[in-house]
């Protein structure tokens, strides 16, 4: 395909080209790129219009290092929570992603960031498992539905032999619809279960990924051997969780602090970096252990890192250039 011009390219385009296994080894790298300084942050790093109802609009971006791209994400959210509005049929995407050369400066790549969004943020969840996990993890819950979800047990099944997958989600039709849809496409064994207790008991992993804003998950509820990585977008785990927890580890300390849940922790002095015990790089390189015995309760909150996004992106974006994938808008 003539890389002239500017490529688009659909959800659906991002489908056909976007590999499950190789998602995972690029958001690792992008991980390491990070704690290792091969990222240029834009500045400031987040620019938003946060109106206090309807929509707000959201941009981050970066320039990586070890390749000669720049990028950004543009996304709109509810107020309220959530990127979805069932009162009206979607008139185009409301999340997007932004290519541009860095050495010759050209917009290079719009492309819709739904599935390629979720896909990261499972292959983030899947890395951090891999390390974190005890052996021979089976055993999965599955806290939410959404588009995250979708993504999630897919990947993680790149990377364990997942025996049994339980879902649950806020209302009974989308938890059976998922554990259908979901099951059949992929064919994994995924369970509907009624409650998140129920989901938990005895679950090896965790992905929780809902739009809650009450804590949906007891300390109680975590057995032995747990590893639970929570991306959601307020808090998701009682606050005993952060504290109780073997080991609580983030994927960046800097950037997840901002979240609301680490926001409020740290100003109430309930939470601080003393209760951290490792950034996911640290384990990563090797340079604090990870998992030490089968009966730690790890926790890993994460914020997702928008390198990450731009790397997974200019994987995306070459390997639609290769076969002829997506829509090029002439320049």
């Amino acid at each position: 395909m003539d890389s002239t011009g500017i490529l688009y390219l659909s959800n659906e385009d991002v489908k056909k080209v976007l590999d499950l296994g190789r998602a995972i080894e690029i958001t690792e790298q992008a991980l390491r790129d990070h704690s290792e300084g091969r990222v240029i942050w834009s500045t400031p790093e987040d620019l938003a219009i946060k109106p206090e109802q309807g929509w707000q609009s959201w941009v981050t971006g970066c320039a990586l290092a070890t390749e000669p791209v720049a990028g950004f994400r543009i996304r709109s959210i509810k107020a309220a929570g959530g990127s979805r509005d069932v009162s009206r049929p979607p008139r185009g995407p409301r999340r997007i992603l932004i290519l541009s050369d860095r050495e010759g400066g050209e917009i290079r790549a719009i492309m819709d960031e739904d599935w390629c969004h979720a896909v990261r943020t499972a292959a983030a969840a899947t890395v951090a498992m891999r390390v974190l996990a005890r052996k021979g993890a089976a055993t999965m819950a599955m806290l939410g539905a959404g588009d995250t979800a979708r993504a999630a047990v897919p990947v993680m099944a790149k990377a364990f032999a997942l025996k049994e997958i339980r879902v649950t989600s806020r209302t009974p039709e989308s938890c059976r619809n998922y554990a259908k849809e979901v099951g059949a496409e992929y064919s994994l064994n995924i369970r509907p279960v009624e409650s998140t207790e129920e989901a938990l008991r005895g679950a090896d992993l965790v992905v929780s990924a809902t739009t809650t804003s009450t804590p949906i998950v007891k300390d109680a509820w975590l057995g032995e051997g747990i590893t639970v990585y929570s991306i959601g977008k307020h808090q998701e785990m009682e606050s005993d969780v952060y504290k109780k927890a073997d080991k609580f580890v983030v994927d960046s300390w800097l950037h997840c602090k901002n979240k609301s849940d680490m926001q409020r922790m740290l100003k109430e002095n309930f939470l601080s970096e003393r209760n951290l015990y490792a950034e996911l790089p640290e384990l990563l390189a090797g340079k604090k252990p990870a998992r030490q015995n089968d009966r730690e309760r790890i926790f890993i909150r994460a914020i997702g890192l928008v390198n990450q996004d731009i790397a997974l992106a200019n994987y995306i974006y070459n390997s639609a250039l290769e076969k002829s994938v997506g829509t090029v808008l002439p320049y």
